[in-house]
């Protein structure tokens, strides 16, 4: 472990600061092409879980594979949100894929801001949990994990069938109204929760029904925040681990304020109360982006101010897996590992370079080229599941070298239209830039203390 030096008020928030920039620039760049959908919030895991190690130091329990198995669950947890963004101007929108139509209801403000936070609440469950898990010196057994992800999907199947709906119509019952409008317009009979549990879950057919969309994505963000609020219990009272809750606790809640803090955005960008105000045409805000860039920064800063207050724990190692015969173990720590690291690498460079076959190419080449050279430089010095060197030196040099590639895809590396220097006029993008070069210095600052150690 490299030897840090007690730090002082104002480093500790730069660091806070450094946290909310950095979180902010990975969800800006995860809304973008390239980096959408689970594989983007897998990248947003992984980067930040390297910023934390580096803050605060190598732990047993976070080891290359565990730190894959963290950042994977993210995944998990990623829930559609589309038709939510401009609730709070206190009016629901409703369109289908069938035709041009808008259908409208007016809403209150209060169910629009619940709407975002459970959004928030339920975007980050299994991450948070597995993260504040790697800092606590609770080891867990098997047991642990399938009872955490049991209680977990089968919340989410019940909740789906039945609370949900209920909440719905406590909080929002415009949102079940419309698309009953929605379905007698398309000549369907039924209530919003019998076809709902005709269709279960699946927004894709929601969508092609005018109310739909909203309403499968208003059961899917509410099951998650059940979800969230159950499987914190069971960690906590079940699990007893008491650090893995807490962290897991502060992980949702900072995305809940932060998507819904940043969502205000949308509300003075589309008229604020009901067009109450002039809608915003300029170019230098964009609602969306910035919504992407201050979620991330404003949850950023609550979660890493949070853990650099904690006090450490013992540093245990994690037996969960202790079963599997070593060299499988390694292998698996390689795959699991390291295609963290390749995927995150290759896809934005496919994806940012797919406007023709012949860039595609290109890019295909370029990522599979970068994660390869890379890889191999750290499988020669790290060892194959980087057991020569401390975590805390591996984490330096991944966190320093996806800084700089994101930044240089996101703003330079990719087919015309896709370079995001051509809106350098746009506020996202200023934020972005800035986040990045600071970013970028601070992860240099601690690539250099590999050399001083």
């Amino acid at each position: 472990m490299l030897k840090t030096a007690k730090r002082s008020v104002l480093q500790e928030i730069i660091i806070v600061l450094i946290g909310g920039m950095l979180l902010g620039m990975l969800w800006r760049a995860r809304g973008e092409h390239g980096w959408g959908s689970e594989s983007g919030v897998l990248m947003v895991g992984f980067v930040y879980t390297l910023f934390v190690t580096v803050v605060l130091g190598a732990r047993k329990k976070m080891a290359l594979g565990w730190i894959a198995f963290t950042v994977s669950s993210f995944v998990l947890t990623t829930p559609a949100w589309g038709t939510l963004l401009s609730q709070m101007t206190g009016t629901l929108n409703a369109s289908a894929t069938v035709d041009n139509e808008v259908l409208t209801a007016d809403i209150s403000v209060f169910s629009g801001v619940f709407m975002m936070l459970c959004l928030g609440l339920g975007t980050v469950t299994l991450f948070g949990i597995f993260l504040g898990r790697g800092y606590s010196d609770k080891q867990w057994k098997i047991k642990d994990f399938v009872i955490l992800i049991a209680v977990f999907y089968a919340v989410d199947v019940i909740t789906k069938a039945s609370v949900s709906h209920w909440v719905i119509q406590l909080v929002q019952p415009e949102a079940a109204d419309l698309f009953e409008q929605g379905l007698e317009k398309a000549g369907i009979e039924g209530s919003a929760y019998s076809v709902y549990m005709q269709h279960f879950a699946s927004i894709p057919w929601g969508k092609k029904i005018h109310g739909g969309r909203n309403y499968f994505s208003e059961v899917q963000v509410i099951t998650n925040a059940i979800k969230a609020v159950v499987s914190l219990f069971v960690v906590r009272f079940a699990i007893k681990d008491k650090v893995a809750a807490k962290i897991g606790a502060v992980t949702c809640a900072a995305f809940g304020i932060g998507i819904t803090v940043a969502d205000l955005f949308f509300f003075f960008c589309n008229g604020g109360f009901r067009n109450a105000i002039p809608e915003y045409t300029g170019t230098f805000v964009y609602a969306w982006s910035n919504w992407e860039y201050f979620t991330g920064f404003i949850a950023g800063v609550i979660l890493t101010a949070f853990l650099v207050s904690l006090s450490p724990t013992e540093d245990v190692r994690e037996i969960t897996f202790d079963f599997i015969p070593e060299k499988v173990r390694k292998v698996l720590v390689f795959i699991g590992g390291f295609g963290v690291i390749g995927v995150n690498i290759v896809r934005p460079a496919v994806l940012r370079f797919d406007t023709t076959d012949t860039t595609t190419v290109i890019g295909a080449v370029i990522g599979v080229a970068i994660a390869a050279v890379l890889i191999g430089l750290l499988v020669k010095f790290a060892g194959f599941n980087a057991e020569k060197i401390s975590m805390d030196v591996f984490c330096r040099v991944l966190l320093l070298f996806f800084v700089t590639f994101i930044a240089v895809f996101y703003l330079f590396i990719c087919t015309e239209e896709y370079r995001n220097i051509n809106e350098i006029n746009s506020l996202h993008t200023i934020l972005f830039a800035i986040s990045a070069v600071l970013c970028l210095a601070w992860s240099t600052y601690e690539a250099v203390k590999i050399k001083k150690a």
